[in-house]
């Protein structure tokens, strides 16, 4: 009996995570599974929704051996900054079971040479789905690494176990609501204080920022008075032009929580999910649970990370972001409150400013203007007029597909409109873009790639011969852009989508496709015209953003606004 039981003792040391995970709690028991896909699938992030009351929510997740329980459940957004359909995920791609892409779903940059390996697994019991665990695995060489047979045994340890952690989990809540009068009250009070004490802060700070003669003074306050009087461990201010897609920096607190001067900082605006869902969102507050904390581009730690978009009516001003990297403070409603408040305080006193710097650069720019004289001034604009007229329309056809260029959209593009208002027709802008068109020119040169783009000229030319009236223009190397004036919204959708499918079923071959392996087409499609509202070149810019989000949900297909 000794050696059997000795035995059994060094089986169970040779294979110490074989046997299901017991735990008494769910937080153990999230923490025991995290660990196990650490170790055995070198998961570097993993979280875990849980279907509660009919609701998704997020109960807990790990970010690079980070672990947080949320024993109150978040909203499941809360995990990536963004509403994600974990449910249409998991089912997407339950044949190939993972799939890879270039970021991680809480990550804010992009890692030189990573791409990233996802998996979501959904958990079950007797046939009724209890929620869903997320992987993502680091695969620098693009690799799928991750097996459904893998996970075998987190199916079947939630089935054994999942549902009764859960519900002993929501019991031990309700045990504590026997006392919640008392805790409510003193939980109330204590937010009335620390909303009073964050309301007498924001006062003090609005009276400092009036003694702000600049922008870069006035940022340089906020955040010294946001880490001092709100007990904010890192903050940052970064402005933004969305129509020249560009982000730079103002002041901001480096990993020790010192105030330093980050206007060196410039670079386009992110392209990600997050950023999108920031900036379509007004007024409200993003939040991130558990995700890495950034200093520029250089990852300094993991934590909470709020943001606050700052509006001028219509106008993107910039937007001020948080963290706690430093003293890992609780995220609670107050201290969202405060920093809400703090945002839009900036942005109202920006606004003021930008428009006395710019009251003041046109009363200079008048004082000069005074000061030449008119006949000077007349023969200088004879001579524009004159040099205008001789070379707007020059050079405003692409060599290559013989189609109008930019230049020459731009030229016309008054025109159309103008046209198009006066014959009451709906204008709508089609953006095309040949998918993985680099890629294509460097694997088979440059005259196969001159003749593709002829072709797929042709092509667009074919298929919107049969309207009244339409412009084919190439706005870049592989993109094209149509202006089409149209009655038949429907005729018009079943034509981008012929484009599509045509180009697809052509089968020329495009190794540099890892999807196709031929040529696609990513095609953005925005209808509805002009409006008094709504400038023309919104139009362009919006079809812009249809044709991105088609080649973000994978290429080869059309998104309608």
């Amino acid at each position: 009996m000794k050696q059997t039981s000795k035995r059994m003792e060094s089986a169970e040391l040779e294979s110490p995570i074989a046997a299901p995970i017991i735990d008494d709690t769910l937080e153990a028991w999230c923490e025991g599974v995290f660990h196990r896909l650490s170790v055995e699938n070198d998961a570097k992030n993993s979280a875990l929704f849980l279907w509660v009351n009919s609701e998704l929510v997020l109960a807990a997740s790990q970010t690079q051996h980070v672990f947080n329980f949320y024993s109150q459940f978040k909203p499941s957004e809360e995990y990536s900054g963004y509403a994600i359909d974990w449910a249409f995920l998991a089912s997407k791609h339950l044949d190939d079971f993972s799939f890879v892409s270039e970021l991680p779903f809480n990550a804010g940059w992009q890692q030189d040479n990573v791409m990233w390996e996802h998996a979501v697994i959904p958990l079950s019991k007797s046939g009724s789905l209890l929620g869903y665990v997320l992987v993502e695995v680091a695969t620098p060489d693009k690799m799928r690494r991750l097996r459904s047979e893998s996970f075998d045994w987190l199916r079947r340890d939630a089935a054994f176990q999942l549902k009764c952690k859960l519900l002993a989990h929501q019991l031990a809540q309700v045990r504590l609501s026997k006392h919640q009068n008392e805790l409510d009250l003193a939980l109330n009070n204590q937010t009335l204080s620390s909303q009073l004490t964050y309301l007498k802060s924001l006062h003090e700070i609005s009276l400092r920022f009036t003694k702000a003669t600049s922008i870069h003074s006035l940022c340089r306050i906020a955040i010294e008075l946001g880490r001092d009087r709100l007990q904010i461990d890192r903050m940052g201010i970064f402005l933004c032009d969305l129509e020249k897609d560009k982000m730079w920096g103002t002041w901001g607190t480096d990993p020790h929580g010192n105030v330093v001067d980050r206007s060196d900082f410039c670079q386009q605006m992110p392209n990600t999910l997050f950023m999108e869902e920031a900036f379509t969102t007004k007024n409200q507050l993003i939040v991130k649970e558990n995700v890495p904390l950034y200093f520029g581009r250089e990852q300094v730690g993991i934590g909470w990370n709020v943001m606050m978009v700052m509006w001028n009516g219509d106008e993107c001003i910039g937007w001020l972001a948080a963290d706690n990297l430093i003293y890992r403070s609780v995220l609670d409603e107050p201290k969202k409150e405060s920093i809400k408040l703090l945002a839009a305080s900036v942005c109202q006193k920006i606004t003021k400013l930008r428009e006395t710097e710019l009251s003041n650069q046109r009363f200079g720019e008048l004082e000069k203007l005074n000061m030449r004289q008119g006949h000077e001034l007349a023969q200088l604009r004879l001579k524009l007029d004159s040099v205008n007229r001789q070379g707007a329309w020059s050079n405003t056809i692409d060599p290559v597909t013989d189609l109008p260029n930019e230049k020459y959209l731009a030229l016309s593009l008054p025109q159309i409109v103008s046209d198009s208002r006066k014959q009451k027709g709906a204008l709508a802008a089609i953006s095309i873009e040949v998918d993985f068109f680099r890629g294509y020119k460097k694997l088979y040169g440059e005259h196969e790639a001159s003749n593709l783009l002829r072709s797929i000229a042709i092509l667009i030319e074919e298929s919107t011969d049969g309207y009244s009236f339409h412009l084919c223009a190439t706005t870049a190397t592989g993109e094209f852009l149509i202006l089409v004036q149209y009655e038949n919204e429907v005729h018009l959708r079943e034509m981008s989508e012929a484009l599509v499918n045509s180009m697809y079923h052509r089968n020329v071959r495009n190794r540099a496709s890892a999807i196709y392996q031929r040529v696609t087409l990513s095609v953005g499609v925005v209808l509805g015209g002009i409006s008094l509202f709504n400038r023309a070149s919104h139009l362009l810019k919006n079809a812009e953003k249809q044709r991105l989000m088609a080649r973000k949900l994978g290429r080869n297909r059309i998104c309608v606004d």
